[in-house]
């Protein structure tokens, strides 16, 4: 074995070495933090009632219009590339599904099953249509 792979090899060991033990620290010192608190008497613990967050949830789809669809059309589209490439097309039905064939054909994309295909081309005709309602805006700084 060369010096370069053992070196690579080693790097790589020392990386996972220092993970585990990163893991086993936040660990232990979440254990020592609860002992601590069960060794405080009643009346002097601090008040660490879980409350229920009351933020919302960051919306996942990137710039994608939420409507029915947008989740199949969001994965199946992010797999190869960013979600602003669909929002700045403005094809209709028809040129969707070609482009859909062309990127099973072409580019190897993997061919989408029913019901997701027609609920994808429906979400992408509608909202990334000719007329491009949800076109991504032009951000100023």
């Amino acid at each position: 074995m060369n010096f370069a792979k053992l070196r690579t090899r080693l790097l790589v060991l020392a990386a996972a070495f220092l993970v585990v033990q990163s893991t086993a620290v936040a660990v232990e010192l979440s254990r020592a933090k609860s002992f601590a608190l069960m060794n405080i008497p009643d009346g002097a613990r601090p008040d660490i009632t879980l409350k229920a967050s009351t933020e919302t949830e960051p919306y996942e789809f990137g710039i994608l219009f939420n409507a029915p669809g947008v989740e199949e059309t969001y994965y199946a589209c992010t797999a190869c590339h960013s979600e602003m490439i669909v929002a700045q097309q403005g094809l209709s039905r028809d040129d969707w599904v070609e482009m859909l064939d062309w990127m099973v054909e072409e580019q190897g994309m993997y061919e989408i099953e029913e019901p997701d295909y027609s609920l994808i081309v429906d979400y992408l005709s509608q909202h990334y249509g000719e007329d491009r309602p949800n076109f991504p805006a032009t951000r100023t700084n």
